[in-house]
């Protein structure tokens, strides 16, 4: 009896574990997504249209500190709204000061809505605790984009990688960094994560059509009220209601002693406006909401700016695994640009195995593809940066990697900025990265020599997983 039993739930388990394969290996594999007949190219970089000078100015966000202070000052100064999704809130000092200022600022009547990934962050266990205060609070509200359904295996791949922060629909930050510690950490912090934000806000107020936060505010509203988005939370007892209260008292306590926990001094008045640069136009661009696969408008555009481009390409990814897939929307010959050069992880630096052995399989392919290719050499920290400029003039800062899981899977936010100023600006940023921490990767794979510049060892460990990892990940690159 109870080996039937026992046959009878090894069989149910082998065919539940099928029809995962099925739904979240084969299916994607096989599926091409449905295209939009009617897309172009968001703008064009050598138009001779008559210039309109955009209301959107914009400030790069590129400390890690910096950055972290922003984000606390923006919500310590809101008066009415704050919209905020993101891929991943990690436990730390950072995320309860994050929580705190938010309590803080729907206890004085604004209103707070968070959209983040309901697979990644379903099990946080401080972030379920939040999510009971949050249940019970009228300011705030929490809700998981294709939060885990055991049912529907199709829908895991469909992850949210978005990264938006709103205030008061008059200033929002559009970068690549997830909340914690490690994305807003001290210089010489080890595991610290490098990345880049932009701040943008418009010099006129009362709702100009022309402004990107208007299409910022929209897109957000759009995923808010999506059927792949669920409210995190639909009932709390008064036991899990109090739990909660208590872990929103803590973090208001942190908050208010945050130069226990925080180095910089967060009620310290900065104007963050102050350098800002004027563009032309701002653009936001996303990915559709698609399951499987979807239409990969991000690296649609991509390729068109790539293949407009004259002068020059600048592309900075921590990941960077093309796919066959992927390279099927572009044309080699119709990229002529004169130099082009790309920045990622070296095997010392990256924190993540699977995505590096995926761009170890295809390194040789990028040296001959590329003019320069630089690879990070710190050891102790990681790139985590998806930059690109194209002719000095268009730039695009988010949360898009070049790799099949961003281009046919995940959500993603772009923002891209057409304005000359701030182009040769974030240009001369990242070029202290490629001159200062990184080496340039030779015909053979080795590195070219730098005086100011040594070359990171990778440990034992890292090598042999790379080696056995490359040849597997070959096969599985199109859900990197």
């Amino acid at each position: 009896m109870i080996g039937n039993s026992l046959k009878t739930i090894m069989v149910l388990a082998g065919v539940y574990l099928l029809y995962i394969v099925i739904s979240c290996v084969i299916v994607p594999y096989f599926y091409d997504p449905k295209s939009d007949p009617l897309w172009k190219p968001t703008t064009r970089l050598n138009q001779n249209d008559k210039k309109v000078v955009s209301p959107d100015k914009v400030v790069l966000l590129q400390d890690r500190e910096d950055s972290g202070l922003a984000r606390l000052q923006l919500i310590k100064n809101a008066k009415e709204s704050i919209d905020i999704s993101t891929y991943a809130i990690h436990k730390g000092p950072y995320a309860d000061l994050f929580f705190g200022s938010l309590f803080d600022a729907a206890n004085r009547g604004v209103k707070v809505r968070l959209i983040l990934d309901g697979i990644v962050n379903q099990f946080n266990k401080d972030l379920r605790l939040y999510s009971y205060a949050i249940f019970t609070h009228p300011n705030i509200e929490l809700r998981y984009y294709e939060p885990l359904h055991l049912g529907k295996p199709w829908t895991w791949n469909n992850r949210f990688h978005d990264k938006l922060f709103v205030i008061d629909s008059e200033l929002a930050i559009v970068g690549g960094r997830n909340i914690g510690d490690k994305y807003f950490s001290a210089a010489g912090t080890k595991g610290a994560s490098n990345d880049r934000d932009v701040i943008v806000f418009s010099e006129e107020q009362g709702g100009n059509e022309t402004t990107v936060l208007k299409q910022i505010d929209e897109y957000y509203q759009y995923v808010w009220d999506h059927p792949f988005t669920k409210n995190a939370v639909k009932k709390v007892s008064h036991r899990k209601e109090q739990i909660g209260k208590e872990k929103v008292e803590d973090a208001l306590h942190i908050l208010a002693n945050a130069k226990d926990v925080y180095p910089l001094p967060i009620d310290k008045a900065i104007d963050w406006k102050k350098d800002a640069y004027a563009t032309d136009k701002v653009y936001l661009l996303h990915n559709p909401h698609q399951r499987i696969n979807k239409d990969p408008l991000i690296w649609k555009e991509l390729v068109s700016l790539s293949e407009q481009a004259r002068k020059s390409i600048y592309l900075e990814s921590p990941y960077i695994v093309p796919t066959q897939k992927m390279l099927d929307y572009a044309d080699p010959k119709k990229i002529t640009v004169d130099h082009w050069k790309v920045l990622t992880n070296s095997a010392a630096s990256t924190p993540n195995m699977v995505a590096f052995s995926g761009y170890w399989s295809n390194r040789k392919s990028i040296i001959n593809w590329v003019d320069e290719l630089f690879e990070y050499q710190k050891k102790t920290e990681s790139l985590h940066g998806k930059t690109y400029i194209f002719d000095g003039k268009i730039s695009l800062i988010g949360s898009y990697n070049v790799d099949a899981r961003s281009t046919f899977l995940n959500t993603e936010t772009m923002l891209l900025i057409d304005s000359e100023d701030f182009a040769h600006f974030l240009q001369k940023e990242l070029n202290k990265t490629v001159d200062n921490h990184s080496l340039q990767v030779l015909e053979g794979g080795g590195y070219k020599a730098k005086e100011n510049v040594e070359q990171a060892d990778v440990v034992f460990w890292k090598k042999i997983a790379i080696k056995v990892l490359a040849p597997i990940i070959k096969f599985f690159a199109f859900l990197v």
